[in-house]
């Protein structure tokens, strides 16, 4: 079904992204389908659920989209290396065990929040909005 060698880990924004149209239906099926693995972490579902004035609609939109992909759990070694990262520098702490989740599980972190992540060594990511196509035609994720 996948590519064999492809892992990646989605980031909270990307979720959103596709949630809201952001991100073209061809662009998320690339990114989250077509590979050999595709997850998040744990914490991005506190971020995605935990967000202020999630109406009942959207929150079994976020169940059905997140529902075919693991959930990594937040466990020692990713807080150990999240500690790593945090002390090389300035990384609030939920994007620390972000990238400390996909080096962990090693899987490219897909993200359009690059800022936050260009300087972790060793971190490989990708913006899927640079993988976005021409058109706007098929915008939004099945069933979104």
């Amino acid at each position: 079904m996948g590519s064999p060698n492809i892992r990646h880990l989605i980031d909270t924004n990307v979720w959103i992204d596709a949630l809201a149209g952001r991100l073209s239906r061809a662009v998320f099926i690339k990114l989250s389908i077509e590979t050999a693995w595709t997850g998040f972490s744990a914490i991005t579902r506190l971020e995605l659920f935990g967000f202020p004035g999630l109406t009942d609609e959207e929150e079994q939109k976020l169940l059905k989209l997140l529902e075919p992909f693991e959930e990594v759990a937040v466990d020692s070694n990713i807080i150990d290396r999240a500690i790593s990262i945090r002390k090389t520098g300035r990384i609030k702490v939920p994007d620390a065990i972000i990238a400390s989740t996909a080096m962990e599980k090693d899987s490219l972190l897909v993200t359009h929040n690059l800022a936050d992540f260009k300087d972790i060594v060793g971190l490989k990511i990708i913006d899927p909005h640079s993988l976005q196509p021409a058109t706007r035609e098929d915008a939004g994720v099945p069933g979104g």
